[in-house]
Parts: C-alpha cells; structure tokens; sequence
C-alpha cells in the first residue's frame, strides 16, 4: 500500500527510459510504455513527502470524528502513490519473488496491529470491539467481508485499503508475466470494474474487488509510463489546482464510492503529478522538507497504529482541539517507534532470507 520500503529520506526507483515527447507547459508524453527497463536508479524525494501528508490527512479525518471528511482523501493519494510505485518496477522480476516482497511490506506489521487490537479486546481495553475467528481469518488473509456496521471492513478499519493492495498486487505480479505490466494490469482494472458497474455483485469480496477506486492504481501506473511531467510552474499549477478541487470537494459533495475516483482520485494523481514534475525539474525543497520525509518513512505504522492513540484519547478527553494537539505529536512519535524498532528491522530480516536465493540484486525500494 501504501508506504513502500525506503532509505535516508530518499525514495530509489527503477525506471524506464521511454522516447519523450514534450507538450505544451512542459508535460512530457511518454509514447514507450512497452520498453524494456535500463536499470538506472532514481530518487523521488517527493513521494516520501506525499506519504507523510496522505497519513496526516488520515490522521486528520479520524481525529475529527470523521467530520473532516476530505481527509480520508489521503488514501487516495496512496492509491495513486502505490500505482506510481509498481509501475517503476523492474519489469524482469518474476511474479513470485514480486509478490514475496510485497508480502513482506505489509504482512507483518498489519498482523501485529490486527492481533494487538484483538488481544486489547480480550483484555478488556477495547470494550466496543468484538471479533470471532472467522472475522479473524478473513482480515488477516484479506479477505473483503461484511462487518457488524454493515461496512465491508476487516478488523482493523485500515485495513480495508490493504485489501485493495493485495488485489492490485496479484493483477500486477500476473501482469509480470506478459513483460508489459502497466499495460495489462490496467486493463484488467479497467475490465473489472466495468464488470462490477453491470453486475453490481452481492457478494462482499466482489463487490469490493470491483469497486471503482481502484481505478486510481491506474492513474499512478499513467505516471510511471504515460505521463511524465517536469516544471516548477508546471508541478506548481497542478498542485493549486488539485488544492482548490479538494476545498471545493469538502464544501459541496456527498460521498460517493462511485464518483470518488473523480472527486478525490482526480486530485490525488495531479497532486502526485504536480510534486514529481517538481523534482524532475530539480526544484524540490530538498533539506526544508527532511522532517517530512521522516515521516513519510514512517507513515505506514503512522497509518496502521494511529487508531490507537486516537480511541485512547477520544475516550479520556473527547473530540476537542486540546485533543488534536496532543495526539498529532503523540501518533507521529508512536509510529516512528513502530517503524524503527519492528517494522523496518522485521522487513530487512525477512527480505534477507529472501535474497538469499536471488542473486540478482533487487531496487532498494522493492526491498
């Protein structure tokens, strides 16, 4: 999902080397979706500093009882950043070792924040959730299930959008196998969605599995291979412009899981676009931004553990501005914690068994 791995505040990327062509206000029109990778190394800082921002937004929407209601926005934001991110991938990985990596960076910490929330339960600390072993078993597997509310929703209510992931990852490391992934895995998309607009399926797995928000992978795959944007006035007009149709979305629109792809996946992938065509043009505010980017190294544990400190302090001090400044502070320090002291050393240690029978050397950000 959501927060790929990282090093030193920077984001490695493996990338194609396309003929571009330049458009009008420096856009660049990638036409060679299907040329084989290089193998050079990039870095986009910029990402780092997006995940930072779409855990906060989420952060934000949760602090506020829901009533910021555009925070949840930031899931979309990842969506787009988790489509860019597969989309830069070596297209000579094989579909196994794809798939074990991804594992690797979710599985683990999900697990333990899943069964954390659980033994809470059984210890009594959390006393309005409840959990039996099938509800167990379908969140940890990722399996979309209908939940006491009625939401399709695992266990851990984040958890949801790792169900999404898991979905693109398995039509992505399918895709590997045709040597044209952003291609295929966005057709496929594409076609199953469309199949859910006709067949409205009943059951909740597929009613989820063809939900029209994963067309947003797809916008991030467009990043990767179609579009290229570089400029600073470029990257700064698409940001203002996303800017305003967020304000504008939080003003005057009603949630729907139809049109979120327009109203929140729209400006998500501008907002992505904007900041890459930034540092492509070398104008990214590299040292002002370390914090950030701190953060964003951090920002899966941010996403999967704020919960906690949220529902802790709603029950001691209520929804209240006093709230919010004391947990923003206290959720960014518990998921830098998390990350450092067991998501990144239980992720380096597994993919060190991993590697060890692949001797080619794999993109640090696919570690």
């Amino acid at each position: 999902m959501l927060d790929e791995a990282v090093s030193e505040h920077r984001t490695h990327l493996w990338r194609d080397r396309p003929t571009d062509f330049p458009l009008v206000g420096g856009v660049m029109l990638s036409l060679g979706m299907n040329v084989p990778a290089r193998g050079n190394t990039m870095q986009y800082r910029s990402i780092q500093a997006l995940r930072a921002i779409a855990a906060l937004l989420v952060v934000g929407h949760h602090l506020s009882d829901h009533r910021f209601v555009g925070g949840a926005a930031g899931v979309d934001v990842f969506f787009v950043i988790s489509g860019f991110i597969m989309g830069t991938i070596d297209r000579k990985v094989s579909p196994g070792l794809f798939l074990a990596k991804r594992l690797i960076r979710i599985v683990p910490l999900y697990w333990a924040t899943t069964l954390a929330l659980c033994a809470g339960a059984t210890a009594g600390l959390f006393a309005r959730f409840t959990f039996d072993a099938p509800s167990l078993l379908k969140s940890l597997l990722f399996i979309p299930y209908v939940n006491a509310t009625g939401n399709i929703w695992p266990l851990l209510i984040p958890g949801w959008t790792l169900n999404a992931e898991m979905l693109f990852y398995v039509l992505f490391a399918v895709s590997l196998w045709f040597k044209s992934p952003r291609f295929i895995a966005s057709t496929a998309i594409v076609s199953i969605v469309f199949l859910g607009v006709v067949y409205s399926p009943e059951s909740p797995p597929l009613h989820f599995w063809t939900m029209s928000t994963l067309l947003e992978f797809i916008a991030g795959l467009a990043l990767a291979g179609l579009i290229r944007p570089v400029g600073l006035y470029c990257g700064l007009s698409l940001i203002a412009v996303a800017a305003a149709a967020f304000v504008a979305v939080e003003i005057g629109w009603h949630y729907s899981e139809t049109l979120r792809p327009l109203a929140w996946g729209g400006p998500a992938a501008l907002i992505v676009c904007g900041a890459l065509a930034i540092e492509r043009a070398g104008c990214w505010p590299k040292r002002a931004l370390i914090p950030i980017e701190k953060i964003g190294d951090a920002s899966y544990s941010l996403y999967l553990t704020h919960g906690f400190v949220v529902a802790l302090l709603h029950r001691k001090l209520g929804v209240t501005i006093l709230t919010g400044v004391l947990a923003v502070p206290l959720c960014v320090a518990i998921a830098i914690i998390t990350y450092h002291g067991f998501e990144q050393p239980i992720g380096a240690t597994l993919s060190r068994l991993v590697n060890r029978s692949k001797p080619r050397p794999e993109p640090l950000l696919f570690r």
